[in-house]
């Protein structure tokens, strides 16, 4: 009996020793890492991830409003060296390096990146080996210094975008191309609004929003249209339809572009119509909506 009671102590011992030291390791990892700070609400700050894909994108995140913004960047910058090209990508956008992580996924194309994170984030309840799948790219991604989170912060981050949908995400792209300085647009932000920034006075009217058709279904512009005005006046959703359209060409999935930053009613029209992919943050001059919804060939009328 006397070897089995030391070997018991011995083993409850070595569990406590392994607890202390992985608390120990935790709150160090809480104190000594800006991100950690930012994502326990220690710090009111945003938490900035350069994702090197072709193109990279700037991804902006706000634990406390829980909304992200995506900047693709149009830099054609290449380095074998990851971290290089992330200092690079950040110097010519002229984007504070200050706290700034980078992540080379092993899907170095953007768009399959993006619609794979995408999907990640919608059906990783009802399929848990997408969790583990991006595990292991992250493994792979640290062992082969392709980016500086750390597994702790990997962790964290990957706990709080469990809590997010796509459409928490609003993405700025590029201009396609250069505008003269005589007829140039309002040049968009380093960092587009992530949060419900609107006026209160705006805030508080019913969204403005224009339908544009592209999904090759005659009429469904119209058909939305009356359902979204039928939907203000029973009081449901709180949306002026200014007008309706075509779309200048057929687009296989629907989404809805936001000009007023107002993210919170933003994503609220997108789940009443079905829409819940990412927000696109719209540039375009002297727009008199506050979002378009743009209707592809996967849009499907609400019940």
């Amino acid at each position: 009996m006397e070897p089995s009671y030391q070997a018991r102590k011995i083993t409850d011992r070595l569990l406590l020793l392994t607890l202390l030291v992985s608390t120990a390791g935790a709150a160090w990892t809480q104190f000594a890492s800006p991100l950690a700070m930012n994502l326990a609400g220690a710090k009111n700050t945003l938490i900035n991830v350069v994702v090197l894909t072709e193109p990279a994108m700037f991804i902006s995140y706000s634990p406390q409003t829980r909304k992200a913004s995506v900047r693709v960047l149009s830099d054609k910058f290449h380095s074998k060296n990851p971290r290089d090209r992330a200092k690079k990508l950040l110097q010519t956008e002229h984007i504070s390096a200050q706290n700034v992580k980078f992540f080379e996924p092993a899907e170095t194309n953007r768009e399959r990146f993006w619609n794979g994170f995408k999907h990640a984030l919608s059906s990783w309840r009802y399929n848990p080996f997408l969790a583990a799948g991006a595990g292991w790219d992250y493994l792979s991604a640290y062992h082969h210094r392709r980016t500086d989170l750390s597994p702790s912060e990997f962790a964290l981050l990957t706990l709080e975008l469990t809590q997010l949908e796509p459409s928490d995400f609003a993405v700025t792209f590029p201009p396609r191309k250069k505008q003269s300085s005589r007829n140039a647009g309002p040049v968009p932000a380093i960092v587009p609004e992530i949060a419900d920034m609107a006026p209160r006075v705006v805030r508080d009217r019913p969204i403005i929003v224009e339908i544009l058709n592209a999904s090759g279904r005659k009429g469904l512009a119209l058909e939305l249209t009356q359902y979204l005005r039928e939907q203000n006046e029973k009081g449901l959703l709180r949306v002026d339809v200014l007008q309706y359209d075509n779309y200048p060409t057929a687009q296989e999935t629907s989404w809805l572009e936001n000009y007023s930053g107002r993210m919170v009613q933003v994503k609220q029209l997108g789940q009443a119509v079905g829409i819940y992919g990412e927000i696109r943050t719209g540039s375009v001059p002297n727009v008199i909506c506050d979002t378009r919804v743009i209707l592809g060939k996967d849009f499907r009328m609400p019940l």
